[in-house]
């Protein structure tokens, strides 16, 4: 985990990044977009949490930082344009992990 000191404390810097409060849920999503090599892609994956605005997932390929990708989940009920905000590398786990925000107001989505 990503570590910023401030003062002296020790501060979990994913959170004092977050903006809203992220629920631990695995939710099986279909992503598209181009790649960091400028090439389309269609992946199947799953979220590793979630929230009003937002989501962390795992993905196969790098993507660009600011890049903007489409995001489907439950059967199509849900389809949003996301950014994607933060990209890393989970050394624990070995997954590449995105960080997106939606960039219109989601409608159907699991956090409301």
């Amino acid at each position: 985990i990503p570590i910023l000191i401030l003062t002296g404390e020790r501060v979990d810097f994913w959170r004092v990044k977050r903006k809203e409060t992220r629920i631990l849920l695995a939710i099986p999503v279909v992503i598209e977009g181009e790649d960091s090599d400028n090439q389309h892609f269609i992946e199947e994956t799953t979220t590793e949490n979630v929230s009003k605005l937002g989501a962390c997932i795992v993905v196969d390929r790098v993507l660009k930082l600011g890049s903007i990708i489409s995001l489907t989940a439950f059967q199509r009920k849900f389809s949003c344009k996301a950014e994607v905000k933060a990209i890393w590398i989970d050394e624990s786990e070995r997954k590449k992990k995105i960080g997106v925000r939606f960039v219109e107001p989601p409608i159907n989505w699991v956090v409301t």
